[in-house]
């Protein structure tokens, strides 16, 4: 079982009356550490600072959830595709656990109702329900176990993944990835250059992208991450790029 620091309690609380119905309703049981959840909800924009200085948010369960995901995706299709090619499988995954995916079922599920974050982070961030969502089954893991997150990623994304596939054919998130390798393929040069950098958590970033030093992005977010992917955005609108949809098998 994992264990929250008493400091990291007290800052969330653990009064067994406050309402946990809804995200009981999302998570389809009762969380057995109220406590990892409230910190899978807190975006980086309302980050907490514990007595020893550590901020408390939801980056560090969102990168556990990432990994718990896509290794539960990787098991089912090995075992229910056994003559697909690992080429194949690649493409099916990277399908599924693609953030415009996450960021279809937070809405679906209803986690900006429970999201705890700056008005201003919802007009300047980007994906923050899908990395919420990761969050969340990275909760679950710590709370119940491998097994438990595993039918939580089966039941809740991926067999609902079928019915938002065709919504979210033409629909992608990684427009880095995007713009790089289009650039690469035509010997281009992509240059990301921070013209703003705040010093405060919860300030705006503020990134540009120049090719052969004319500018082509502008992206603002509460992240460097963010602002890289809101300027390769305007970058790929600029330049024309079309964006890869969703993979089919």
């Amino acid at each position: 079982m994992f264990f929250i620091p008493k400091t990291i309690k007290r800052l969330f609380g653990t009064s067994a009356e406050e309402p946990l119905v809804e995200l009981t309703r999302i998570l389809g049981f009762k969380p057995g550490n109220p406590a990892l959840y409230r910190i899978a909800l807190r975006h980086v924009s309302c980050s907490l600072t514990d007595a020893n200085g550590f901020k408390i948010n939801n980056e560090r369960l969102e990168f556990l959830g990432d990994s718990v995901m896509s290794t539960a995706v990787s098991h089912y299709l090995y075992k229910h595709y056994p003559t697909w090619d690992e080429g194949q499988l690649s493409k099916r995954r990277s399908a599924v656990v693609k953030r415009a995916v996450n960021n279809a079922m937070g809405r679906e599920m209803g986690l900006q109702k429970l999201l705890k974050i700056r008005p201003e982070a919802l007009q300047n961030g980007h994906d923050i329900l899908g990395n919420a969502l990761e969050a969340l089954i990275g909760a679950i893991f710590m709370d119940k176990g491998y097994r438990h997150a595993e039918h939580f990623i089966l039941t809740k994304i991926f067999n609902t993944y079928k019915e938002l596939e065709e919504g979210l054919e033409n629909e992608t998130t990684n427009y880095k990835s995007v713009l790089l390798e289009w650039a690469q393929k035509r010997h281009t040069e992509v240059e990301f250059r921070m013209l703003q950098e705040p010093r405060r958590t919860g300030g705006i970033f503020v990134c540009a992208i120049f090719m052969e030093e004319k500018r082509v992005g502008l992206g603002r977010g509460l992240t460097k991450k963010d602002s890289h992917q809101q300027a390769a955005h305007q970058a790929l609108d600029t330049l024309n790029i079309p964006l890869p949809g969703i993979c089919k098998s």
